[in-house]
């Protein structure tokens, strides 16, 4: 069991080594010179080891995606059980900055997943759907008990994706400006959801 315990935390330290890389090559050099070989090098082990874990480098920013989301849901869930007995309005604005923050405060991974160009953030059949599609169902059953309580207006199942489509995109914007690093951060993430929210609550319950 020890033996087996080992290699697993050798296989993840791996693992770990080469996203770090990949991410600091992408940062510095852009992710069209992102290659095995130069990821091999970087962590001086050759590319047949690299490609033990990781067949192309477009895998590899899909683990980066993964590893981003599952921060996102985690976050959101936290926010969620610690407020559980919020009104419904301000769990959904908790859920919304819990999705913001995230990404700021995983601001590196984040740019490596949007400089990729890849689209799997908005792609539901993509290989990154598991954990978008539980963020989306979780918003969405917000959602639903939100418009059941009366306080947010009726929405399908495409407003959940137009939300999350809306909190990326502020949230790429961010990243790539570095706003989330300016003193008044929270104020302009607070009023974007305040935009958002605005828009989804019934037209009796709005400020």
């Amino acid at each position: 069991m020890q033996t087996k315990s080992r290699r697993e935390r050798e296989k993840e330290n791996m693992r770990s080594a080469i996203l770090e890389t990949a991410i600091k090559i992408i940062a510095t050099e852009g992710y069209e010179q992102l290659s095995m070989r130069k990821i091999a090098d970087a962590i001086e082990y050759s590319p047949t080891t690299i490609y033990l874990y990781y067949k192309d480098k477009a895998q590899i920013i899909d683990d980066i995606l993964q590893e981003v989301y599952k921060k996102i849901i985690s976050n959101i869930t936290t926010a969620l059980q610690e407020n559980k007995n919020a009104p419904i309005d301000k769990q959904v604005q908790l859920s919304f900055k819990a999705f913001i923050n995230t990404m700021a405060q995983n601001a590196e991974m984040s740019r490596a997943v949007i400089r990729s160009g890849t689209k799997a953030i908005f792609d539901s059949s993509s290989s990154s759907a598991s954990p978008e599609e539980s963020g989306i169902n979780m918003l969405h059953n917000l959602l639903l008990e939100g418009q059941r309580q009366g306080v947010l207006r009726p929405l399908d199942h495409n407003a959940s994706w137009m939300l999350v489509s809306a909190l990326i995109g502020f949230s790429i914007n961010a990243i790539e400006n570095r706003l989330y690093k300016n003193a008044n951060w929270d104020i302009l993430a607070d009023s974007y959801i305040d935009i958002l929210l605005n828009g989804i609550k019934h037209e009796g319950d709005m400020n």
